[in-house]
């Protein structure tokens, strides 16, 4: 496995752990650790893939960060 899956896997555990936080606990401190982790593992994410000249999946990346945000951000 490449650093490139690990990083992807990564992003995938973290959203899976965001979702889970936001629809569970909703914790006025726990929402800040979330939403950085899916900032810094997002941005590396579309980092890599725009390096690579992959474009669809670095606007996957985006999107999906924004997705994942979207909620605390209205909440805020």
């Amino acid at each position: 496995m490449t650093w490139k899956h690990g990083l992807q896997i990564a992003y995938l555990a973290v959203g899976f752990l965001t979702v889970l936080e936001f629809i569970f606990i909703r914790g006025m401190f726990t929402w800040l650790p979330m939403v950085l982790a899916v900032a810094v593992f997002g941005a590396a994410n579309v980092i890599v893939s725009c390096r690579d000249r992959e474009w669809l999946p670095a606007c996957h990346y985006i999107l999906s960060a924004v997705a994942l945000c979207m909620g605390y951000l209205v909440l805020a």
